[in-house]
Formats: structure tokens, sequence, C-alpha cells
């Protein structure tokens, strides 16, 4: 009861939030999503609202609504009518969005060196031992799977929703150009895969020490460097 002016006055009951069950249509959209992202849907492609339903088993309406999502991200263009097609960036806007990725990620790191847990340090170590054991037998698409991951993990740690969808949204585009440059490296460069382990344990020392300084600087190494390679490597 509140007191206003000599009279009670009654405070309106707070609501308990209800779970949103995960829609058609979000399922559709993360589905799609992924398959641009890992160059299951390449870029250039054309696609429909209709062969897109068929594939995924689904009406065309989730499907409908899914692809508005990915043309407000600019996954996705409009091209008729009926028809879409998977947004494809020039050799230069594909370098300009890994170098930001790279800051943007760097930047996580450091926010995350204060919070991460010595579980997910242990976590990270475990890829990083997996990417070591056979670097020139495992397959390049797992390899690149699993640095993901190994990414991934630190900028969970950091804690941030806004800047884990920023990185969502820049990292999406160029995974054809990475897998081929981790192809090229897995066959003819293997030091360059052996240099890249070397710094990932680096990173995990900086980060076991809390060293924030030492963190973001070697995050941001890694990812520019890699950015280089995948350029130079991934036409």
């Amino acid at each position: 009861m509140l007191e206003q002016e000599g009279l009670p006055v009654t405070a309106e009951p707070q609501l308990e939030a209800l779970e949103r069950p995960e829609s058609l249509a979000d399922r559709a959209y993360r589905a799609l999503r992924e398959q641009i992202a890992t160059g299951g849907l390449p870029p250039g492609e054309k696609v429909t609202e209709r062969g897109l339903a068929l594939r995924l088993g689904i009406s065309a309406t989730p499907v409908r609504e899914a692809l508005r999502r990915l043309e407000q991200e600019r996954l996705v263009e409009r091209v008729s009518t009926r028809h879409m097609r998977v947004s494809a960036y020039s050799e230069e806007a594909l370098k300009e969005l890994m170098y930001t990725e790279a800051v943007i990620r760097a930047a996580a790191a450091r926010i995350a060196t204060a919070k991460i847990s010595d579980a997910t340090l242990d976590t990270m170590e475990a890829l990083v031992d997996e990417l070591a054991r056979d670097p020139g037998g495992t397959d390049p698409a797992e390899q690149l799977a699993l640095a993901r991951r190994f990414d991934d993990l630190l900028l969970e740690a950091a804690g941030n929703s806004v800047i884990a969808s920023v990185v969502d949204t820049v990292s999406v585009f160029g995974w054809v150009a990475r897998l081929r440059a981790v192809r090229a490296m897995h066959d003819d460069k293997p030091e360059v895969g052996l240099s890249r382990l070397r710094g990932h344990r680096e990173l995990l020392d900086a980060l076991r020490a809390r060293d924030a300084d030492q963190v973001e600087t070697l995050a941001r190494r890694q990812i520019v460097d890699a950015a280089d390679y995948f350029q130079a490597h991934g036409e």
C-alpha cells in the first residue's frame, strides 16, 4: 500500500513475463542463416520462398518471414517478385568486415578477461589440443569450426549481448573465402597453422593471468593475421 494525500493507493501487480515459444519462422531464420554462414547457400545463389520451404519441409509463410529478416540484415536481396539472391560482397568489402570483426572481438576479449571462468578456459584449451592433435589430418572445415568455437566461447564470456550481436552480423560474411584459405593452409602452409596454434596458447596464458592488455593485443593480432591470410589465399 502506498499513501498519497492520505488515501491508500494500491500498486499495480507485476506480471511475470511469459516465455515465447520458438516459432517456425524463428527456426527457418536460424536454419537459413546458418546455411548462408557456412556456404550451404553460397553468395549469388538465387532462391525462392517455395523452394526453400520445400527444402525445410514447412509452408512458405514462415520462410517468407525468415527471408524478410535476412533481407534486413543484408544477407539476401530481392531480384524479382518471386526470386531473392544470397548477397555477394566484393573482396574489399569482405576485408573491411573481417577487420571490423577483429577490432570488436579484441575489445570483447578484453572485457571477458575478468569474467571468464576456469571451466571455460579449460574447454578452450581442449579445443586447441584438438586442433593440435593432427593438424595435417583434420578436415579444413572441422578446423575452421573448432577455431570459430574457440573465438565464440571467448565472446560469450564477455557477457555483452549487444557486442555479440554485432560480431554475429559481421562474421557471417566470407565463410567460403575463409574455408578456401584454411584449405590452402592445410595443404601448402602447415607452418601457418602451427603459428596460429601457438597464438591460441599465448592467448590462453594471458587469459589465465588476467592480463587484459595482453589479451586484447593478442586477440587483435590473431584475428587480423587470419584476415590477412584469408584475403591472400581465400580467392
